[in-house]
């Protein structure tokens, strides 16, 4: 037990607050390990134990929050609406919180987009948990005969899950929403669903 009575777990969950209140405030570049000490009150060196340097920090502030997200995500996934609408309301969600993320919390989310250009592992299980969720969903819209395979193709549910993650790309890859974050897309996504949806279909 450290000496400030906090346990090990606590003291990097804190850790990680003082350093989303300081991005905030400051901007992600100007945050540092020794400032975040003398916010919890323990020396910069203790702080070493739960953080290799600063980007590890940065790394635990992002990765926090694709937890969350994805939490949220499989929320969806379980709420009862018509297959294709879930599908729909999954994807309208990872593109809103994204979107509302670089609205709201825009140094917060330059660090999220440098970790998700560099494929930090946490970013890679982001991935992998998404398409595991909308693999279930599209399989169910298999079973459900409201998705076809495409005669003479090898389209299987993973394939099709990425073909709706790369149709959709530009609403949801980091950079491209902090690109667009200024414009209202929701109807254009829902548009183009519409249009995927149709097509492995076969309508």
């Amino acid at each position: 037990m450290p000496r400030t009575g906090m346990a090990a777990q606590e003291i990097r969950e804190k850790a990680i607050d003082c350093a989303i209140a300081r991005i905030r405030r400051q901007g992600f570049e100007k945050v540092r390990l020794v400032d975040i000490a003398k916010d919890l009150g323990v020396s910069h060196v203790a702080l070493y134990s739960y953080f290799t340097d600063k980007s590890a920090l940065l790394d635990a502030v992002s990765e926090r929050w694709l937890t969350e997200l994805d939490a949220k995500q499989e929320v969806i996934c379980q709420m009862p609406l018509a297959t294709l609408e879930r599908i729909e309301a999954w994807l309208l969600n990872l593109h809103r919180a994204k979107r509302e993320k670089v609205m709201q919390d825009p140094e917060l989310y330059k660090a999220f987009n440098l970790a998700s250009e560099a494929m930090k592992p946490f970013v890679k299980a982001h991935l992998e948990t998404s398409n595991r969720q909308l693999a279930t969903m599209v399989k169910e819209a298999v079973d459900l005969k409201l998705f076809y395979p495409i005669e003479g193709a090898a389209m299987t549910v993973e394939a099709m899950v990425n073909m709706i993650m790369s149709a959709t790309i530009g609403f949801h890859h980091p950079k491209l929403v902090l690109e667009h974050w200024g414009e209202d897309r929701e109807d254009a996504l829902k548009s183009l669903l519409h249009v995927v949806f149709r097509g492995l279909g076969h309508s």
